[in-house]
This record gives structure tokens, sequence and C-alpha cells, in this order.
């Protein structure tokens, strides 16, 4: 039947109405709006503008699965996706990342705002690429490197992504290395995807031997945040800052952090109190102003133990800090308060324990084994030798984990 010139005429007001399409698009899921971008450059204008951004997505966009890194020293990485629910769970927006030709293969440092910051797995600094990477569109962008080929030879100690759509459409890489001027000193440069370079921020500095700029950085609120100690470091990154700010009741002695990160907006860490009470976690909420911790949870993880105790190290003593083999992998926020949870790992599989109620399932299992024999050294002709006991390791920890959030940011 041939198409009216009215039925023509309302498809044309459709196809050309900017505002319409908007609404039609606001619908649609994230894989559908991919597709629609490659139909004309109005509708690619309309999905990938910034506006259509800020209508589609919440100020924070929950998490909805995260990304493990699995590895050891004989096999090259992978990432097992895990969605975060077991009733209609979402796909794996990628089964690898296959998205460019390393030799080294790749995987990830960072989780941010739905971007990933990617570089080559176990490759020494002069020759480690970087990515960014939306897991979402599967697009992807090659960074220079720091300062150019003329300072390829730098020790970079850290890199970290900082990217909020809402607040400017541009993201920004932080590197953390040696200074030229002073070896005994940090150097912060800083990439822009605006400008597509990179250039030094402020003076050398000294910093703590303990900082973990490789896998420890977090981005909340405008800044890069590295926890150690009672007292650590974080940079503004739209002042170009470089300030302390102070951890809650740190002290070696009777508490250690478990874990910190940022979900939803807010940025959690969580203690282990006492070495006499080492499933009590302790999880606190930075300030909004960045001025001070405020404990949010309080949450004895007993239950856990009893339902999985092959996690308990019977070789350790109760009191040892590693007499449970379990470690936090996120604290996550959903759209309301009471959807948070912890995502914790022992032993062959990964946990979600629901903060609100204290239920806990399992999301994920793994094939592999996580003991092994070992002896702890000892020779047979030893006179202490006694019967190797079977090690419980895990295969995972806090730097192995990153959240998955959609996002339609073009690179």
């Amino acid at each position: 039947m041939p198409i009216s010139s009215s039925s023509a005429s309302a498809n044309d007001q459709v196809a050309y109405n900017e505002g319409l399409l908007t609404q039609i698009f606001l619908h649609l899921p994230a894989k559908s709006l991919i597709r629609c971008k490659c139909v004309s450059k109005q509708w690619h204008f309309i999905i990938t503008s910034p506006h259509f951004t800020r209508l589609r997505t919440p100020r924070f966009n929950p998490a909805r699965g995260l990304f493990l890194h699995c590895s050891s020293f004989m096999i090259n990485p992978f990432h097992q996706f895990v969605p975060f629910t077991l009733e209609n769970p979402i796909s794996a927006p990628v089964h690898k990342l296959s998205f460019i030709d390393d030799p080294s293969r790749i995987r990830i440092l960072q989780s941010c705002n739905g971007l990933l910051l990617c570089c080559s797995f176990r490759v020494p600094e002069p020759n480690k690429n970087y990515y960014v990477y939306n897991p979402t569109t599967q697009q992807f962008v090659t960074l220079l490197r720091p300062g150019g080929e003329r300072q390829i030879t730098k020790v970079v100690f850290g890199m970290e992504l900082a990217f909020d759509p809402w607040k400017s459409p541009h993201y920004k890489v932080i590197c953390t290395r040696r200074s030229e001027l002073d070896p005994d000193h940090h150097q912060i440069e800083i990439y822009s995807s605006e400008t597509k370079k990179w250039r030094v921020s402020g003076p050398p500095f000294p910093a703590r031997y303990d900082i973990g700029f490789a896998y420890t950085g977090v981005y909340w609120n405008s800044a890069i945040y590295w926890a150690c100690g009672a007292t650590s470091l974080r940079f503004n990154v739209e002042q170009e800052k470089l300030e302390k700010f102070s951890m809650p009741c740190i002290n070696n002695e009777e508490s250690r952090v478990a874990y910190y990160g940022e979900s939803c907006g807010y940025l959690h860490l969580v203690q282990v109190y006492s070495r006499q009470k080492l499933t009590f976690y302790n999880i606190y909420e930075m300030k909004t102003d960045g001025t001070e911790w405020l404990l949010k949870y309080q949450v004895n993880v007993e239950d856990v133990v009893d339902a999985f105790p092959h996690m308990i190290r019977h070789y350790l003593e109760p009191t040892d800090w590693h007499y449970f083999a379990m470690a936090v992998l996120l604290v996550v926020r959903g759209e309301k308060e009471e959807d948070a949870f912890m995502v914790l790992h022992i032993p062959r599989m990964v946990i979600r324990y629901n903060l609100r109620d204290y239920t806990f399932y399992k999301l994920c299992e793994f094939g592999n084994t996580s003991t092994q024999d070992d002896n702890y050294g000892f020779e047979e002709e030893d006179e202490d030798y006694e019967v190797p006991v079977t090690l419980v390791s895990l295969e995972l920890d806090r730097s192995s984990a990153f959240q998955y959030i959609e996002s339609l940011y073009s690179l």
C-alpha cells in the first residue's frame, strides 16, 4: 500500500522535530540509542549532546555491575563482568577488552562515571600505553604519553581519571610522576581531553613512601583522593591544589582501612576497628565539603563467616589481621539510600551484603580453587619441619573491582 502524503508529512514532523525526538530517545535503552546514532547526523547530534546526557542520566548514575580483574603471573589478564542483581541481570557490556590490538593485553586501572582508564598489562613504564574507554559505546582514546616523547623515560607513579559529565563535557587524566628537577620529589602533570595536551601543574612536592599512587586514586567531588595513614593527600583538579586531609581514627595497632572509594556521589571508607573484632566494619562517609568523615554504618559480618567457614585461616592466630580471607571490593550506593550494599570477596566467590537488612547472597563463584599447598619454606631435614598446611588465599583485592556505570558519553 502506498504511503499517503499525510502519513509522509507526519513522519517528517517526527523525523525533524528535535524536541519530539529527544522525548522518544529518552525512553530507549542504551544499546538502541547507540544504533540510533548511526541513522543521521541530526540523531547523532541529539544523542551525544551534553543536554541529552543530563536529561537521560540522573546527577549520579548508580552502578549496575562490576568488572573483576582476574590474572596471575602465568596467564593473560581477563575481566569478568558481574551484575549486581540476580533477578533480571544486565548482560555484559563487553566480554573482553579487545578494543585495540595491544600485544601486552589490557587491564583496567580505574572506573570514573562511566569511563574506564586502562593500560598495557605488565609492561615497563617507558612502553606502557594508556587508554580511556567507554564500555557502553565501546569507544576509546589512546592517550599521549606525559610530556611527549622527550619524557618517555620518566618514572610514572600513578594515573587517575577525573570525569564529571554534569560539570564538564571533558575529562582529565592526572599523572603523578618523578620530578626531573628533584628525583626525591613528585610532579603532577594533567592531560585534558579538550586541548589533547599534557601540561605540568604546580611545583614538585615530597610524598610519603607508602602512598599508593598506582592503584589507590579515587575521584570524588572535583578532587583525586589518595588515602594512606592518619593524614593523606588529595588534589583538587579544578583549583589544581594539593592538600592533606584527615582519616577517621586511624591507629595501626587497633584499626586498618579495609576499603575506600566513591559510589553515586558519595566517598566511603571502611575500617576494621579492632584486632579483637575482625568481623566488625565501620563504614564512614565523607561530608560533601570534604572536611570530615561521618560514621554511616556499623556492620558485623560474622554471619558470613558462619555461612562460609572455609574463609577462616586456622593456621593463624584469631587476632591476626589476616585470620579471615575476606576483602571488601566495593561499597555501592543505589538510587535510594536503603539500597546500599557491600561487595565482599572470599575464597572462590563474590558476595553482595545488603547494609539495610544485613542479608547476603552470592553474586558469582569461581571455578578454580583458591587454596594451595605450601610448606612455609621448611626443608625436610629441618628440625622444626611440620606437615604442610593448606593456605587460604584470595583471587582479588580492592584494586581488582571496577564499577560499571552506563554512559553514552562520546569519546
